[in-house]
């Protein structure tokens, strides 16, 4: 399915904003099904008011497709990050023994 960038109007501060192609992928692919209410801004000041900490996000390179991506951690000792579609792949096939790093967490794969 084909995605295209939507205007969005935030419930908190009535502004519009854009919910990317890529943001709307990311949902497809998390099984995400509610369309987001706030602009980033608003979202970040309720999460400071519910006592949400923001993850600080890395901007990385992909080790399987090349392609830039974000996590919320600093990679360290030299494993290999993956964005989350070729670690899924990874994932599935089992290819990869011992620890890789995604989205923030290491984890280790089943053989």
């Amino acid at each position: 399915m084909d995605f295209a960038d939507r205007t969005l109007t935030c419930r908190d501060c009535n502004q519009p904003f854009i919910w990317t192609a890529g943001e709307q992928q990311f949902y497809r692919e998390k099984g995400l099904v509610n369309v987001p209410a706030r602009c980033t801004d608003c979202r970040a000041a309720r999460k400071a008011r519910l006592g949400l900490h923001e993850r600080p996000q890395t901007e990385v390179i992909c080790a399987e497709c090349g392609e830039t991506t974000t996590v919320p951690f600093v990679p360290r000792n030299g494993n290999p990050v993956y964005c989350s579609r070729c670690f899924d792949q990874i994932r599935t096939q089992g290819h990869d023994p011992g620890q890789t790093q995604v989205g923030g967490q290491v984890s280790l794969l089943e053989l």
